[in-house]
């Protein structure tokens, strides 16, 4: 229960965090967030890395490499579309990250 309550208090704050920040560079440099749906692609991302992170900790290091090599995607994924970057010339980027992660979760285990 503790676990609970500790993650239930700062998931909001981060939020309100990044929040306050987009707003402000709002209005210092004036620039507006068309894709600032994008944003919205990292609450599973904080949830997988999170989840990794747990398993890491918790010694399942094999377990972890899947949810924290998808939380980068979706962070990859996020930072695509909230910057305004070409997917197109971009996407084997992500099939990189796939085989890294592939590869790393290989690693650990025996081949035969």
């Amino acid at each position: 229960m503790y676990r609970y309550r500790l993650y239930g208090s700062w998931l909001p704050g981060l939020v309100l965090i990044v929040l306050g920040a987009i707003f402000l560079a709002e209005n210092y440099f004036g620039t507006t967030l068309r894709n600032w749906w994008a944003l919205f692609i990292l609450i599973p991302a904080v949830g997988a890395l999170a989840s990794g992170y747990a398993m890491w900790r918790d010694g399942d290091r094999d377990g972890a490499v899947g949810p924290i090599v998808g939380g980068l995607a979706f962070v990859g994924l996020t930072a695509v579309f909230l910057f305004d970057l070409p997917l197109g010339q971009l996407w084997p980027v992500f099939l990189i990250i796939a085989g890294v992660g592939l590869l790393v979760s290989r690693r650990g285990s025996s081949w035969g």
